[in-house]
């Protein structure tokens, strides 16, 4: 793999983060999917380009852990590196940092890559990853699942909407996040934040579809399990691990 890093810097605006002035989750994720985003664009792999083959990235797992989220107004530096790929799955790790350069965020991430006619797996082909310099590799990463719930102490239903659904046509993984932590009560968003994510996607939701949000709270451990159902089918679970915040 050669050193093919890309960075972008961002000032984190009003309207991504939450009450707390922090930015959130969800929001998170979406910048550095930005990054992810403009180093393809960079490379000229970009995501509409894809598309145009017939074929499009789908994330099937984000593994998270924060130090500190960053607050209205802080510019921070994003980066991210495709690592390695295989038949199919490719992995791409990111980075946060604040402007003293100290790390804030990092994120591992596998992607696969979907036929847009059939909506199935299709093997990665070389000319999808060469330019990010990574070779392929025979190994398959064994990403640990989150957790599953044996209990269920809230859930919100939902219905996916217009907005929701990205250029693949599912819903973008990013909502999955809202609606997870939507589940979870005001007080407790207020008075924590997540210093470690497990979230794996299992099965598309598509316009119209109908979801349920299932949360179970450890407060003693002070670990939340989250799953997103569309009647019987899994379409997400997360596992989050919570600090206190501290203003």
């Amino acid at each position: 793999m050669t050193d093919n890093k890309y960075q972008e810097k961002h000032r984190i605006v009003y309207y991504e983060t939450d009450v707390t002035g922090r930015v959130g989750l969800g929001q998170l994720v979406d910048l550095l999917m930005l990054a992810s985003y403009d180093h393809s664009k960079a490379e000229n792999i970009s995501e509409e380009w894809v598309n145009e083959q017939g074929y499009g990235w789908v994330i099937t797992q984000h593994l998270l852990e924060i130090k500190r989220l960053p607050k209205k107004d802080e510019v921070i530096t994003l980066e991210t590196q495709a690592t390695s790929y295989n038949r199919y799955f490719c992995y791409r790790d990111f980075f946060v940092y604040d402007k003293q350069g100290e790390l804030l965020a990092k994120m591992h991430t596998a992607f696969v890559l979907m036929d847009l006619t059939t909506r199935k797996i299709a093997r990665i082909e070389a000319r999808f990853v060469a330019p990010y310099g990574v070779v392929e590799s025979r190994k398959l990463e064994r990403l640990a699942a989150p957790e599953k719930l044996i209990k269920v102490d809230a859930k919100k239903n939902y219905r996916v909407r217009y907005w929701d659904i990205d250029t693949n046509q599912h819903v973008n993984n990013v909502h999955y996040f809202e609606w997870m932590l939507d589940a979870l009560p005001k007080e407790f968003l207020m008075t924590h934040e997540p210093c470690a994510v497990n979230i794996k996607y299992e099965h598309e939701l598509h316009y119209g579809d109908e979801s349920t949000s299932l949360v179970q709270v450890d407060e003693k451990n002070k670990v939340t399990l989250h799953e997103i159902k569309n009647g019987a089918t899994l379409s997400c679970s997360a596992q989050i691990k919570w600090r206190t915040y501290e203003a």
